[in-house]
């Protein structure tokens, strides 16, 4: 039996916020350290910044570049180095919210997936995201495994899990 195949990509643009994020980035740190290039500290303080922005825009490029293969079987991240993991090795499940704003709105989710020393990390930003989330939670059930509060909310709050499945999911403890 053939495995249906979906492919996902963080499209451009969602990702522009971030790359403005970057240019700005180092706008603001190359600008700095330009404008006094004699004085060690600011060669430290403006070098650190423009390259930790530099760094972040690199990382936007290459979620850009990445795609991600979803099957029955499998999820798969290729960004040159193809990352695979099997829906029925999954270990753990971990699905967080990451809040911009006091009242909860606005913001995004990040899935993170493991099975053994393998693990994968996805954002709500990518296309399909609610495909992904989905599957996992499945694997989640099949698999029967243990996972925190967190991520338990924010499956239910994604219509994922049932008060029932939740309460066989949860378990207290440190994520």
């Amino acid at each position: 039996m053939e495995s249906l195949v979906s492919i996902h990509r963080y499209s451009a643009k969602n990702l522009l916020p971030d790359y403005l994020r970057g240019a700005a980035g180092l706008a603001i740190g190359g600008g700095g350290w330009l404008l006094a290039p004699s004085a060690p500290h600011v060669i430290v303080i403006f070098g650190g910044l423009t390259v930790l922005f530099l760094l972040f825009t690199m990382r936007t490029v290459a979620r850009q570049r990445a795609w991600i293969e979803l099957t029955e079987e499998s999820i798969s991240i290729g960004r040159g180095r193809e990352t695979l993991l099997r829906w029925s090795d999954l270990d753990r499940v971990k699905l967080r919210y990451y809040s911009t704003r006091r009242n909860r709105s606005g913001g995004w989710m990040t899935l993170k997936l493991s099975a053994g020393a393998t693990s994968m990390s996805v954002d709500s930003n990518i296309d399909g995201f609610d495909a992904i989330a989905a599957r996992a939670a499945r694997a989640l059930r099949d698999n029967r495994l243990l996972t925190d509060d967190t991520t338990v909310a924010n499956l239910a709050a994604l219509g994922l899990m049932r008060a029932d499945e939740a309460d066989a999911a949860r378990f207290s403890g440190a994520s």
